[in-house]
């Protein structure tokens, strides 16, 4: 028996999923060491440098708006347009606000977790030596999408440190999330 959409939703975990244990692996294994579930000024990060400062975020791709790889949803749109916007002011108001106070503020897809995680560790590395890190040109996030005729959708994407800098772009709807390959 099949489980209803409802059961579904309420398997997915909001902490230790498969892309932040990688992640937090990896980074041990670097000889990184790190604080999960630590209150910050912000929210709580999925994990957080205390000393140094830093935040590292590990965004899902369909519930934070991956340009590259959200899927619009075909039922529920209301409901889901508004918990994607929800998702994406949370992630503006965490990373500014952190930023704002000094922290420095790493956020990753969970596909680059999967596909580059020693590009992944090379940014949290730099981002503890204070050389950077923060990866502020892949910050576009879909905040929107309208379907339009012959399988064609417009999709808005803001920049998540400037809401005011948005793109529309036009292309064929896709309904194929990603995957991981392994």
């Amino acid at each position: 028996m099949s489980l209803s959409r409802s059961e579904q939703m309420a398997r997915i975990r909001p902490r230790d999923t498969k892309p932040e244990i990688l992640l937090r692996r990896a980074l041990w294994s670097a000889g990184l060491r790190y604080r999960i579930d630590l209150r910050t000024p912000a929210g709580r990060p999925d994990l957080v440098f205390a000393s140094a400062r830093v935040a590292v975020y590990v965004d899902g791709c369909q519930w934070h708006g991956c340009p590259l790889h959200y899927v619009a949803p075909r039922t529920g749109i209301d409901f889901w347009s508004s918990k994607l916007r929800t998702n994406v002011e949370r992630d503006r108001r965490q990373t500014v606000e952190l930023e704002r106070l000094g922290w420095r503020v790493v956020r990753f897809w969970e596909h680059e977790v999967f596909e580059n995680i020693p590009g992944v560790i090379a940014r949290v590395k730099a981002a503890l030596s204070g050389e950077g890190g923060e990866s502020k040109s892949q910050d576009w996030r879909v905040v929107r999408v309208e379907h339009l005729e012959s399988n064609m959708e417009r999709r808005h994407l803001q920049l998540l440190r400037d809401s005011a800098q948005y793109v529309d772009e036009v292309r064929r709807r896709t309904t194929t999330k990603w995957k991981r390959s392994f």
